[in-house]
């Protein structure tokens, strides 16, 4: 009843009970604005427009630059038959639905335990999947689809979708191929991210551009909605005088993240643990460590990670307190409240007249919890031990009856 009620606030306040608690409430553009990216690119297609236009619509009532894939603007079309708040409605309804079907799955595949009731509760109560409702986003929705992908015996077309709507899920890639039940969930997600992505960037080479600049070499984002390793990252190399130029750091978080990306998915291919939903889990949460823009919501996603994980029975005692405390702190707001005193919606970023500690005091739990959880999963790997490379070949050679 808590979590219907606080989302019916989200739905129809003006100033919903999460409005004070967070930058993206405060500081942003209004209720909806991410899901209004999506609507405006929509109509952009039915008015004959360039999907990444700014050109306004005349229905959408404001929007943040569209930075998806041009599908996710097909997808959304039946959204552009209702009236905008209308059609955030909708979706906000459909983002329940799926973390619904999440919990029911949890619930179905996974024994009966305190660590399901304390996962399930942390899904419901989870701060950042309020703020998720609020903005209208899809980190949560991706993140659950691509878990039930895995655990639902028709999931490679959810797989496929989660794919489809953010790219991220493909990281989770190598973990598939250790099973064969899910090579045919990976050709599926492929085969249909290349039917929807290239024949219409092969069409449309600036959209590609455009596409390619806004995902590949993002920027800005550092400031105080920005709750990720980078940001931490960023201003640590401030403070200590290290002022890299763009290129520069983009380089340098680039090779971190395709290092991290590639040692994880080495784990994944080389551990004795051949749990898709672990490996999955370590990989997805590299992406997280080591993406630019990580905002307070997408740890609505987190938590789902974390509560698979939870789940896992090859989690020991030590794991468990480890996971569900990473979740704690996931699920709670932020120190911003009680930072940002003033709640001057005129201001973009109030964090630049705070004190340096502030900033600090903000993003390093998040992080924190985050790193926690990743520590977890590559332990979960490594404790169950390593194959030797020619190990692996030979597994993946009589799985696919080659003969040696």
């Amino acid at each position: 009843m808590l979590h219907l009620g606080i989302v019916a606030s989200v739905a129809f306040d003006e100033r919903p009970l999460i409005w004070p608690l967070h930058n993206d409430t405060i500081h942003r553009a209004g209720r909806g604005v991410d899901f209004y990216a999506v609507y405006h690119a929509a109509m952009n297609l039915q008015q004959g427009r360039g999907l990444y236009s700014e050109q306004s619509d005349g229905v959408t009532p404001y929007w943040y630059p569209f930075r998806y894939l041009p599908v996710v603007a097909v997808i959304f079309q039946p959204f552009t038959q209702l009236p905008p708040q209308t059609a955030h409605l909708a979706w906000l309804a459909i983002t329940e639905l799926v973390l619904a079907a999440l919990v029911a799955a949890l619930w179905r595949y996974f024994p009966a335990s305190r660590r399901r009731l304390f996962a399930t509760g942390a899904l419901l109560l989870s701060s950042p999947y309020f703020l998720e409702l609020y903005m209208g986003q899809f980190t949560f929705v991706t993140t659950a689809l691509c878990y039930l992908g895995l655990l639902l015996p028709w999931g490679a077309a959810l797989l496929s979708v989660s794919v489809v709507l953010k790219n991220f899920p493909l990281v989770a890639f190598p973990a598939l191929v250790r099973q064969p039940r899910y090579w045919g969930h990976g050709v599926l997600a492929m085969t249909v991210l290349f039917i929807v992505t290239v024949p219409h960037f092969l069409n449309y080479p600036r959209q590609w551009e455009h596409f390619a600049r806004v995902n590949f070499r993002p920027e800005g984002g550092f400031h105080a909605g920005d709750c990720g390793f980078l940001q931490l990252l960023h201003l640590a190399q401030q403070d200590v005088g290290a002022q890299l130029s763009y290129d520069a750091w983009l380089g340098w978080t680039g090779a971190f993240r395709l290092a991290l990306l590639a040692a994880t998915a080495g784990l994944v291919l080389l551990s004795r643990q051949a749990s898709p939903l672990i490996g999955a889990s370590a990989l997805l949460l590299a992406h997280f460590v080591t993406y630019q823009h990580v905002w307070e919501h997408h740890f609505s996603g987190i938590l789902a990670i974390g509560a698979v994980l939870l789940l896992s029975q090859a989690a020991g005692r030590k794991a468990e307190w480890t996971v569900m405390a990473s979740m704690l702190v996931m699920a709670a707001p932020t120190l911003f409240g009680m930072l940002d005193t003033a709640k001057d919606t005129s201001i973009g970023d109030p964090s630049i007249d705070w004190p340096r500690w502030a900033s600090y005091v903000l993003v390093l739990p998040k992080v924190a919890a985050l790193w926690a959880l990743y520590a977890v999963s590559a332990g979960l790997l490594l404790r169950s031990g390593m194959r030797s490379s020619h190990a692996a070949l030979s597994e993946l050679a009589a799985q696919l009856r080659i003969p040696k």
